[in-house]
């Protein structure tokens, strides 16, 4: 079995509907085309409302670091407010999730604990970004671009 088979049988085991998008460049085109970039990184001095922090420990640390991280700075609003939010893997899977706002946080979880690489999560219309990086970073901001 693939890392992408497990993935979406973990995917499918959630109480919430994911929609599995398998063309997934699709959505790499959206997340770059809705923020300005510094080679493979998002150049967050170019984003309104940034934040960051430095997470340590092992990955079930990161999840509680992660949420305090959201609800210190009010992003929970944000992100269950959204209606399009999608998840892009840097590179370990060949697709990208469409998730619910109300399915954020299990779907987190599963991400976090199971997906290698970074983790992009974005909602165009209203224009911000989460990433969790694999060495370790998480950060948010709302692009400028128009």
């Amino acid at each position: 079995m693939t890392l992408d088979d497990e993935i979406k049988e973990k995917i499918i085991s959630l109480p919430y509907y994911f929609e599995i998008i398998n063309n997934w460049e699709k959505i790499a085109d959206k997340l770059s085309d809705s923020f300005s970039w510094i080679g493979s990184k998002i150049d967050w001095s170019k984003t309104k409302g940034h934040n960051h922090l430095k997470l340590k420990g092992n990955y079930s640390d990161w999840l509680i670091d992660i949420d305090k991280f959201i609800k210190e700075f009010n992003l929970d609003k944000e992100i269950l407010d959204s209606k399009n939010i999608f998840y892009i893997n840097d590179s370990s899977l060949d697709f990208s999730v469409a998730i619910p706002s109300d399915g954020f946080y299990p779907f987190l979880e599963m991400a976090i604990m199971n997906i290698p690489q970074h983790h992009y999560f974005f909602d165009q219309n209203k224009k911000w970004g989460l990433v969790i990086t694999s060495e370790g970073y998480v950060d948010f901001g709302f692009s400028q671009k128009a």
